[in-house]
């Protein structure tokens, strides 16, 4: 299957999707008819699936990604955390993706379990990402490796030098692009890339894009994985929260807005955190005119 990492070579504006490893058999065959419904009606480039922490889902993750793959017929990237993980399972687990055809990972260090802000790593795994990658390049050098980006910074560098330096050991192990956190400021965007040329990266940044439909929804999500809402977005569901209709409608002219904005800024695609949602993101593509 083609990597990203050449997709992205070939100057085309990428258009990909993100989905999570539903917790039951009906639940990932419901995916499956989702993801169907939305490759045939705004086909992207690729498309994505989370790693369950905590061994949650992750055992259904590969099988699914294969599964993806094989219907279809486009690349499909596994997400891969420390988490839990001893380093050679780890590298188990890398052997058989790449056994199965899977060739394009996003390597990643993992968030800590929910309702703690301590990471602890396995006792014979991996501390950083960095890490992974390197372990990821070593056992299948022709994947192509993604990273996460952070344009408010990780939550845990004192400081946005700390977090560049961070970034630029992980690209030196063998990442070929970067897909952000999610935001809603592009100007953070624009930021963080004027920031990584001061550090002379040129790695590819596609910006991760979350369609809001439910204010509170919203509020949790960002909260889990510390990310910032400005106050303009605030402002603008907070006074429609109860009103589910409005707030999806108003939740795909943000995302029109800012995807506009980010692809005028000189983004090389867009990433869409769909939450296994078809229909706001069939809506945000079709009035962008992409597909």
């Amino acid at each position: 299957m083609q990597r990203i990492q050449d997709i992205l070579a070939s100057g085309k504006k990428t258009l990909s999707y993100e989905f999570f490893t539903p917790k039951t058999d009906e639940g990932r065959e419901a995916l499956l008819a989702n993801a169907r419904t939305l490759v045939a009606a705004a086909r992207p480039d690729f498309v994505s699936v989370t790693y369950g922490a905590g061994g949650s889902t992750r055992e259904h993750t590969t099988a699914l990604v294969v599964r993806l793959q094989h219907d279809l017929g486009l690349p499909v990237m596994h997400h891969l955390t420390c988490i839990g993980h001893s380093r050679d399972e780890l590298r188990a687990i890398v052997s058989d993706l790449r056994m199965q055809g899977v060739d394009n990972i996003l390597a990643l260090r993992g968030d800590p379990p929910r309702g703690t802000d301590n990471w602890k790593a396995h006792p014979d795994g991996y501390q950083y990402a960095w890490e992974l990658v390197r372990m990821i390049h070593e056992v299948a050098p022709e994947c192509s490796i993604a990273g996460a980006a952070f344009p408010e910074n990780h939550p845990e560098s004192p400081d946005a030098d700390t977090d560049a330096r961070y970034l630029r050991q992980k690209i030196d192990q063998g990442i070929s692009f970067l897909i952000t956190q999610l935001f809603f400021d592009v100007a953070l965007y624009q930021d963080y890339l004027a920031r990584m040329s001061r550090y002379r990266i040129q790695t590819p940044v596609i910006p991760g894009i979350l369609p809001v439909t439910n204010y509170q929804n919203l509020v949790n999500f960002t909260a889990g994985c510390k990310a910032g809402i400005p106050d303009f977005v605030h402002q603008r569901f907070a006074p429609i929260a109860e009103d589910e209709a409005a707030t999806r409608e108003a939740g795909i002219d943000l995302a029109v807005s800012q995807c506009r904005n980010l692809l005028d800024a000189g983004a090389p695609g867009l990433h869409f955190y769909t939450l296994n949602k078809v229909e706001p993101v069939l809506q945000i593509i079709r009035r962008l005119g992409l597909r």
